[in-house]
């Protein structure tokens, strides 16, 4: 039985412990979760969450998903940003406050965190634009704008990550039509922008793993499949907001995924 988004809404959670404003704007916030005790600086989880970038979608359907990771021993910064039908959203504001965003946690200065394990993980629209973040310093480099210390995490993880905007937009279903909201055109009307925002296009700087369900109807397999520099997990079975949700499969792999990645 696949998970529903209504179910993931309705799944008991921790509160944050904290809730910080990276920018000036309403939605330029992340909120912090901590893992129990925290005696020690503890690695550190940048969360971003999906609901194809549009504004009826918010950070708080991921808060269960963030409280399970930090029980099990992790910090998570659930970041909310501006979204498709907000002032703001869309291009190039989406994308600018993920830019912000990390920037923000990366200078930190936080005795309960180690900022020198930091792992990407987004979901769906939140995969895609986890992806791109781990992606933009290569894009960075290629136009001379690489700055010389970039904050780099150890790796990104993709759970039902959208990967290529163009291919995606094509798509009939409801999330896929957004994609030209978020980019302000088609990819025939803005091909610059989709090859600066598509993972697949970019690649990726750092280690990244795709977890993705082979019974998703939101984002096809093959999304996954177009970044090929990626490690693919396919979760036999598994929809799309599986990925998400803390009692099904999808979830140890997520964090063997995690402690893969944490590995010096």
């Amino acid at each position: 039985m696949q998970s529903t988004f209504k179910e993931i809404t309705e799944l008991d959670y921790q509160a944050a412990a904290q809730r910080l404003a990276y920018g000036a704007e309403p939605e330029q916030y992340f909120e912090l979760w901590l893992p129990p005790g925290n005696s020690e600086p503890a690695p550190l989880i940048v969360l971003v969450h999906g609901g194809c970038w549009l504004a009826e979608y918010d950070v708080s359907h991921i808060r269960p998903l963030a409280s399970e990771m930090a029980s099990g021993g992790l910090a998570v910064a659930a970041l909310e940003y501006r979204r498709v039908g907000q002032e703001g959203g869309g291009w190039p504001g989406t994308f600018d406050d993920i830019s912000a965003g990390l920037e923000f946690i990366s200078s930190l200065q936080d005795s309960r965190l180690d900022l020198s394990r930091v792992i990407l993980v987004g979901h769906s629209a939140g995969g895609h634009l986890a992806l791109w973040a781990a992606g933009r310093s290569l894009l960075e480099k290629s136009q001379a704008l690489y700055r010389e210390d970039p904050f780099e995490p150890r790796g990104v993880i993709g759970l039902a990550a959208i990967t290529d905007l163009a291919t995606y937009s094509k798509g009939q279903n409801s999330c896929q039509q957004v994609t030209p909201k978020l980019i302000g055109g088609l990819p025939s009307e803005k091909p610059d922008r989709y090859e600066q925002s598509s993972p697949s296009q970019l690649g990726t700087a750092v280690p990244a793993i795709l977890l993705h369900g082979d019974q998703d109807p939101i984002v096809p397999l093959s999304q996954s499949r177009a970044l090929p520099q990626a490690e693919l997990v396919t979760i036999e079975g598994a929809g799309h907001f599986d990925m998400i949700h803390p009692g099904m499969a999808a979830f140890p792999r997520l964090l063997d995924a995690i402690e893969e990645l944490l590995l010096p």
